[in-house]
C-alpha cells in the first residue's frame, strides 16, 4: 500500500467555536458534534482560545485509491500500528484517509509498515 507522510507536527485541540480557524490552510479538519468543537490541524496553526489541545502528532495519508468501494485499508493499517502499542486517530474525506499517530512512537510505526509491505513515496 502507498502512503505519504505530510510534512508538519500536528494538534488535536478541543475549541469554544471555530472562529480562529483559518479552514483555506491545508491540513485542517474540523467536528461538530452536540458536545464539542474540534480542529485538527499543523501545530502553527493552534488556535489561541483552545480549551485542550495535545500536541506532537504525526500524519500521513493514503496515497492510492481509497474511494468508497475500496474496504479493509483502515482496519489492515490499524491493526499493524496497533501491536506498536500506541494510539490511532483517523480522519476521512472524500478522496482518501489521513492517519495520525503520536509523533514519539513514529519511527516504530513507520518501520512496522514498511516490514508489511506499505511503501511511503
Amino acid at each position: 500500500m502507498d502512503l505519504q507522510m505530510i510534512n508538519e507536527a500536528f494538534s488535536i485541540c478541543k475549541v469554544k467555536d471555530f472562529s480562529e480557524v483559518n479552514l483555506n490552510e491545508l491540513y485542517v479538519f474540523t467536528s461538530h458534534t452536540d458536545e464539542e468543537y474540534s480542529v485538527i490541524c499543523p501545530t502553527r496553526l493552534v488556535p489561541k482560545a483552545c480549551i485542550e489541545v495535545e500536541h506532537d502528532w504525526r500524519c500521513f495519508r493514503i496515497a492510492e485509491d481509497a474511494s468508497f468501494g475500496k474496504y479493509g485499508m483502515i482496519a489492515f493499517l490499524a491493526d499493524i500500528i496497533a501491536k506498536q502499542k500506541t494510539g490511532i486517530l483517523v480522519v476521512a474525506t472524500y478522496d482518501t484517509d489521513y492517519i495520525l499517530i503520536k509523533g514519539s512512537k513514529w519511527e516504530e510505526v513507520k518501520g512496522a509498515l514498511e516490514e508489511s509491505n506499505c511503501r511511503f513515496i
